[in-house]
């Protein structure tokens, strides 16, 4: 049987690998080759790639010289070029394996594991990928918990020039160790910070989140444990030229729903350099005209969830660098509240050393049966005590909680109180 590129390309893929299938198994058999499945399989992909033009020519990984300690992962990620000149990305299309899987493993998605501290050549160790025609690349991970020397910070992203105002930029470090390694582009061990006279946010993860509607400067300091380095990165509004507000990606200026129900909302900037918008959340501000009618997730994982908690006509504002969106929001049904009630109606509570335990504050309504959590948005009071520590947790779901945690040394009693639409609950808490 003789089929031309051009026969291949008329064909569908299952009928191709089919026929490229039975070929082969004829030729195998033909040949007494035997029945090696794995290799008549990748003879097959290969057929099938070659007839479509996608067959990787060029491989790249990226995410290589870092450090790790034992226990450790860290993620390699490979993109490719095919014979159609387009770029994908081909990590879980590889073979990977490691040149010593007793200081580092790595899976079939590229997820390096540190397996064992070594100072044998600084405990580098070479992961190569390898595509199924035999293109390959290479990345060093060191596996030590050689002590710190030296640290530079970097714009990770964008690499250069000024960061976009409300477009979400990225810090990161280059680690050099005692034994003269140098771990590029990391966040490991890094504790980031932003000066005082900035608006600009920093997480744990070097992620930069700014907001203001001037051009700022903002001084990044990053610490390894006495080993501090900085960088200044100056914030430019001037490309952002708008901002819309959406619901289930699509651009609205009206929200209309219930009592009691929670919806998402998310926010896009559109810059005068490009037609394409980008996602804000992390740099949107959040605000309502009537705070008591919808409460807001202004942070945390479901930042934009807002949950609606009387009925009545309000206005949403999302703003940043300067833009702001609105959006009318209408909700309906009934919100005359009858109960609330901590837990199951607790009004005493004691935590031993150490305890930690959860509250949950729900109101009840007349003419509904249904109960509602409205602990995001109680004002609780530990009334000046110092004997525990409290935190909101489970932000944006009907999950949220308010937690005590016992964080004193000595014993004694404080009076919790939480407050919400004018009613309030006191609970004494005793401290063991």
């Amino acid at each position: 049987m003789y089929l031309t590129t051009t026969s291949f390309n008329k064909i569908s893929v299952p009928v191709l690998r089919g026929i490229v299938l039975t070929s082969l198994t004829l030729t195998l058999s033909a040949c007494n080759s035997g029945d090696d499945a794995t290799s008549l399989t990748k003879a097959v992909e290969l057929e099938i790639q070659r007839s479509q033009g996608t067959i990787i020519e060029s491989v790249t990984i990226t995410g290589g010289q870092f450090r790790l300690k034992v226990g450790e992962i860290h993620q390699l990620r490979a993109t490719g070029v095919d014979s159609n000149g387009e770029t994908r990305d081909i990590t879980s299309e590889l073979t990977w394996i490691s040149s010593d899987s007793d200081i580092a493993t790595v899976d079939n998605k590229g997820l390096v594991t540190a397996e064992a501290n070594s100072d044998l050549n600084r405990g580098i160790v070479l992961i190569t990928g390898t595509t199924i025609n035999d293109i390959f690349a290479e990345a060093e991970i060191s596996v030590s918990d050689v002590n710190v020397a030296g640290l530079t910070l970097q714009q990770y992203l964008p690499e250069s020039g000024n960061v976009l105002t409300c477009i979400d930029a990225k810090i990161t470090g280059n680690v050099t160790y005692e034994d003269d390694y140098q771990s590029l582009n990391t966040v490991t061990d890094i504790s980031f910070s932003v000066d005082d006279d900035s608006t600009a946010i920093i997480n744990d993860q070097g992620m930069l989140y700014t907001s203001n509607e001037l051009l700022e400067s903002t001084t990044v300091t990053g610490l390894i444990n006495n080993i501090s380095a900085q960088i200044t990165v100056i914030a430019d509004p001037s490309n952002l030229d708008s901002i819309d507000i959406l619901l289930a990606d699509e651009s609205t200026k009206k929200l209309s729903f219930n009592v009691g129900e929670r919806i998402s909302v998310n926010a896009q900037a559109n810059l005068t350099s490009t037609t394409t918008a980008t996602n804000i959340d992390n740099s949107i501000s959040w605000q309502q005209r009537d705070t008591n009618l919808i409460g807001i997730t202004a942070e945390g994982d479901n930042k934009g969830t807002l949950l609606a908690l009387k009925p009545g006509i309000s206005e949403l504002s999302a703003n940043c660098g300067g833009k702001k969106a609105t959006a009318t929001l209408e909700i309906k049904g009934n919100a005359e509240i009858t109960a609330l009630t901590v837990n199951d109606n607790v009004d005493t509570l004691t935590l031993a050393n150490s305890e930690s335990i959860e509250l949950t504050l729900t109101a009840s309504f007349t003419d509904n049966t249904a109960t509602l959590n409205v602990s995001e948005f109680a004002d609780w009071n530990l009334n000046g005590s110092d004997l525990v520590s409290a935190e909101l947790i489970s932000l944006g779901t009907d999950q949220a909680t308010y937690k005590i945690t016992n964080t004193a040394n000595a014993a004694g009693e404080l009076i919790l109180s939480v407050t919400y639409d004018g009613l309030s609950k006191i609970i004494d808490v005793t401290v063991e």
